[in-house]
């Protein structure tokens, strides 16, 4: 007998899982978190939200309760940031691999062009907004993008932009408005939305529009892309103070653990 949408989706969440300060994250590979949701869009049913989570959202949870049962709620939460996939091996619940935010919207917009899927791109400038958009076209052929909007709207702009988005139903729903506001966001009108998988996607429309460029490959690799990010902007240095505070409070709850 095959399994009904709401137990595979119960599945879905309960597939293994590390608590990083009180917040759960999928243990899978890129490949894996790519499937299943191509799983889910094949099975239809509500709104899928997938959340990138690096190590400055998880910190930020300890303070911002709302984003962390934002979270917590989620249907997928991949590792995204070095500082996640170490804080998971301080644990003893290794992820094995890194799954960042930018390179998961690649590959699921290579999957969209691929089964002729409809996608939506919600945020950014304008200008940086059409160039993304460009951009994907240009990358993946055939990509069908039914719709867009940038993020300087209003709250009275909501209901208009959330109308457009269930007429045009697409099954990837692409938000860049920044970490937590679009988390706020997916989770407020979730239950409103199509059947789609949705993901927060913070600046990758700025990097798809040649607007930022990343980290060399190498650095990628070493799980330096954040030392990059604060030598171009300086201005950065507040976040990336967080993540030696956020290493702190992960070896708390290590010896914590290893005491219970």
């Amino acid at each position: 007998m095959e399994k009904d949408k709401a137990t595979e989706r119960k599945e879905i969440k309960t597939e293994k899982k590390v608590q990083i300060l009180g917040m759960p994250v999928n243990r899978l590979t890129m490949r894996q978190a790519v499937d299943t949701i191509c799983r889910i869009w094949h099975e239809g049913g509500t709104a899928f939200h997938v959340v990138t989570a690096n190590a400055e959202m998880l910190y930020r949870c300890r303070k911002d309760r709302e984003l962390a049962g934002i979270i917590a709620a989620a249907d997928l939460v991949t590792a995204d940031g070095a500082g996640v996939v170490l804080a998971s091996k301080l644990l003893g619940f290794p992820v094995p691999q890194r799954v960042a935010g930018f390179d998961l919207m690649l590959e699921c917009l290579k999957e969209a062009a691929r089964h002729c899927f409809p996608v939506y791109f919600l945020g950014s400038h304008p200008r940086v907004l059409r160039l993304a958009i460009a951009r994907a076209g240009k990358l993946y052929p055939g990509l069908n993008i039914v719709g867009s909007h940038h993020g300087y709207f209003s709250e009275e702009d909501e209901a208009g932009i959330l109308r457009e988005i269930c007429l045009l139903k697409p099954a990837l729903l692409l938000v860049a408005m920044g970490v937590p506001k679009q988390e706020k966001w997916i989770f407020r009108y979730k239950k409103k939305l199509p059947p789609c998988v949705v993901i927060g996607v913070g600046g990758s429309f700025d990097v798809l529009s040649g607007k930022t460029r990343r980290a060399p490959l190498w650095m990628q690799k070493h799980g330096l892309e954040w030392l990059y990010r604060f030598l171009k902007e300086p201005s950065r240095l507040g976040r990336v103070a967080q993540l030696p505070l956020f290493l702190f409070a992960v070896v708390g709850q290590a010896l914590r653990n290893k005491k219970s």
